[in-house]
């Protein structure tokens, strides 16, 4: 007969609680602590020794696999546990016992978690199985790898997140993906961004996101911006602070090039116009998309081949172009004060 007098868990889901709790592994869904768990249909071993219940999600897996590939896994194995001939909830101590497997509760996303074991029990990492990762399910592979200590995972994952997702100082270009609206045109992508590199200790995806941020036009969904409240006060102080940094030094190398403001350069060539503003059709919006959008209007003027303008003066417009843009990248860091 079930136990309806056992202490219920305090583990929060939308499902109903229950009176009774499962007395063997036969259920599905088990009833644990009164709380309803779905067997993962991938990693549910009927013989694994050890389980785990994450969210609404029942996982049975076998000890000996993650302990070969993650040490925090083979300590929390390793505690000393009870082996009683019945099933058995200790509530105070976590503890559940059900058919001598011992379910030890965890606080991570059943997703995140299922992903991790994807790769566990294959032991390899095949690029054929992983196209439907998204970056929100990177970031969590990635807090999971380093939180239970799965190096090569968590290695795999941020290549991975930082060569089809997030953008680097590195990256060649960055203007589609800054005005991508599902990714950083988004501002509270980039509030999570800045959360994720924060928690799980990887700068190198900060500099885009706080500049991302900083050049928004917050006059367009002025309701948004209220998602800056989610980060630090000292990032929300960045945010301002890096732009006006940002801004300046914009000016400072956009004032001497001729073709926008400086004195014309000459050029020897008869075929040529002086390099000035007047090679712009467009001379005012240029300037205001320089000072709104300056890493994006720089390289948008990359892809620009000026008609007016001999080879040579092409050339050295783009390549004082190309300097500009890759200078005001490299002091990202700087601006927003991220070293």
């Amino acid at each position: 007969m079930k136990n309806k007098n056992r202490q219920r868990g305090s583990y929060a889901s939308s499902v109903s609680k229950l009176d009774w709790d499962s007395e063997d592994l036969s259920d599905d869904p088990l009833t644990i602590n009164g709380q309803l768990y779905f067997k993962n249909p991938r990693h549910w071993y009927e013989e694994g020794n050890i389980a785990f219940l994450a969210q609404s999600t029942a996982f049975r897996l076998h000890g000996s696999v993650l302990s070969r590939r993650s040490t925090v896994m083979a300590k929390l194995i390793s505690l000393p546990r009870p082996a009683p001939a019945f099933s058995f909830s200790d509530s105070k101590n976590g503890e559940t016992i059900i058919g001598g497997v011992p379910f030890v509760v965890l606080r991570d996303k059943a997703e995140d978690f299922e992903h991790v074991l994807d790769f566990i029990y294959p032991n390899t990492l095949p690029a054929a199985q992983t196209e439907h990762l998204g970056v929100h399910d990177l970031m969590g592979m990635i807090r999971l790898a380093g939180k239970y200590c799965i190096q090569d995972l968590l290695e795999w994952a941020i290549s991975k997140l930082g060569r089809e997702f997030l953008l680097l100082p590195s990256h060649r270009s960055v203007a589609k993906v800054l005005k991508d609206e599902e990714r950083y045109s988004d501002p509270m992508f980039c509030v999570q961004v800045i959360q994720f590199s924060r928690q799980c200790s990887l700068p190198q995806f900060l500099p885009l996101a706080f500049y991302a941020l900083a050049t928004k036009d917050w006059s367009v969904r002025p309701g948004e911006v209220t998602c800056l409240r989610q980060l630090s006060r000292e990032d929300q102080g960045r945010v301002h602070e890096g732009r006006t940094a940002l801004t300046k030094e914009v000016l400072k190398k956009a004032l001497v090039m001729p073709e926008n403001h400086a004195a014309p350069a000459k050029c020897s060539s008869w075929s040529c116009s002086e390099i000035s503003p007047a090679i712009w059709s467009n001379g005012r919006e240029r300037w205001q998309n320089l000072m709104l959008y300056p890493i994006e209007e720089l390289e948008n003027r990359l892809t620009l081949k000026h008609a007016s303008l001999c080879k040579d003066c092409n050339t050295k417009v783009k390549t004082r172009t190309q300097e500009f843009r890759d200078g005001l990248v490299r002091e990202l860091t700087s601006f927003f004060t991220l070293d």
